[in-house]
């Protein structure tokens, strides 16, 4: 083997970080010098299926063989044989006909992070590791915006760039992950942080109301209007910043209003024949495709134009498995703070929030952690608090591609799992289960629960 082939060996077994390498069958083709030290020897692991590995629950589960079902990056919470618990993350690397070559997964130890909570409350002398801890998950935060994901950094990096000068900004993306955040953090890194940012969502105000909403009127315009006129949210933005969330809701007679608002600075109220000079800084944000919405007529080119000087794309939670653990910490602290709980999850629930896809981003991941802290009776919240919808859909990938008698096996021990730790004795948990007592014994150490 060439010395340039050695490079790469060395450079892997000088970090922390456990990394594993498998081909497109599952076979491991390397592991790094800290695998020795969380998971067996190297030994043990190289040439090996991760099926066997998996059986073996020296990889548990084998997120290898998960993304080689899936095709797609993964991200989970695997636990060791002697009880480490790891946020491990995998990525497909394809050949050029499509096929996996190989798959590459990192590691690294979060056993601390799951119970930090539970550390600070409970042993003083560990105060300073949960402070050190807290630091590095703030180091990785911005403004309250968690970017661990090099897909997150660079939409970040972008709007701290950009929020030195005055030039208009697009922000796209999906709904709910999270554009109001990058607009503010833009403004507050702005030359204009100190005045105001105002923010109007162009799809929430009825067509009839907005343009009054954002240009004010004069008295007497329309009747049942404030007889001492009213000021518009445009003129409110005066040193500040103007946010536009939902920009392509705008209707085309308002987005003629628009692009003269966002070239001249001016705008007529309603009823008025004098224009209002207004300085402020425009940003914009959409989750409809502005392109397309030009193709077909529904939104001016030339506004498109002027709004999109500076892109910033917002990636979907989906695209950003480095950020989903951080945000789901993030939020049970928070509203466990909010609400004077001390809510925790268990390690199946976290693993069906880091597999579920999130449809709706943030704010269905701030929203769904709120209720389960809220609703939730017990300290600990399991798998059977989630809505069902949710667990079904973390686990479709989990079965593609198994016998119909792994699939049984495995939801049988998931079944006896959940039983096992409302019912503690086989006793008790024959009887809930409906089967015997020497069955139940059986079933337990079939799934190395007794």
């Amino acid at each position: 083997m060439t010395e340039a082939a050695w490079d790469w060996k060395e450079i892997l077994d000088s970090i922390n970080n456990h990394v594993v390498i498998t081909d497109g069958k599952g076979i491991v083709l390397y592991a790094n010098e800290a695998v020795e030290e969380i998971y067996a020897s190297r030994q043990e692991i190289i040439g090996r299926s991760v099926d066997d590995l998996e059986r073996e629950k020296i990889f548990n589960p084998s997120i290898s063989k998960i993304v080689l079902q899936t095709k797609t990056k993964q991200s989970l919470i695997q636990e060791t044989l002697s009880g480490i618990k790891l946020l491990v993350t995998a990525s497909p690397i394809f050949d050029e006909n499509g096929n996996i070559r190989f798959v590459v997964s990192y590691s690294h130890d979060v056993t601390e992070l799951m119970h930090l909570r539970e550390y600070a409350n409970t042993m003083e002398e560990k105060v300073k590791k949960v402070q050190d801890e807290l630091l590095e998950l703030r180091s990785r935060e911005k403004d309250g915006i968690i970017a661990s994901s090099s897909e997150m950094k660079r939409a970040l990096a972008s709007a701290q760039r950009i929020a030195e000068v005055d030039a208009a900004v697009l922000l796209t993306g999906e709904s709910g992950v999270g554009k109001n955040l990058i607009a503010r953090f833009i403004h507050s890194h702005s030359k204009r942080k100190n005045g105001p940012i105002i923010e109007i969502n162009c799809g929430s105000i009825p067509e009839n109301l907005l343009e009054s909403e954002l240009f004010g009127y004069v008295a007497g315009s329309f009747s049942g209007a404030n007889p001492q006129g009213k000021k518009g949210l445009v003129e409110a933005a005066e040193g500040g910043t103007l946010f536009l969330d939902e920009v392509g809701d705008l209707p085309l007679n308002l987005q003629v209003k628009l692009l003269t608002l966002s070239q001249e600075k001016k705008f007529f109220p309603i009823g008025s024949t004098k224009a209002k000079q207004v300085d402020f800084r425009l940003i914009a944000a959409t989750n409809m495709d502005l392109s397309e919405a030009v193709r077909t007529g529904r939104f001016r080119q030339d506004l498109y134009f002027r709004l999109s000087v500076v892109p910033i794309y917002i990636p979907p939670l989906r695209e950003r498995p480095e950020d989903l653990l951080q945000m789901i910490m993030k939020f049970t602290q928070r509203f466990n703070t909010m609400y004077s709980q001390e809510k925790r999850l268990s390690e199946q629930t976290l693993n069906i929030l880091l597999k579920y896809p999130w449809p709706g981003n943030v704010r269905e991941l701030e929203n769904m952690i709120e209720r389960l802290v809220l609703t939730v009776e017990n300290p600990v919240i399991r798998a059977e608090d989630l809505p069902p919808d949710m667990f079904v859909q973390s686990t479709v990938t989990a079965v593609e591609g198994k016998t119909l008698q792994q699939m049984l096996e495995e939801y049988e021990g998931s079944l006896i799992r959940r039983a096992y730790e409302k019912y503690p004795s086989t006793v008790k948990l024959a009887q809930y289960l409906g089967i015997s007592q020497p069955t139940a014994v059986r079933k337990l150490k079939k799934y190395r629960m007794g």
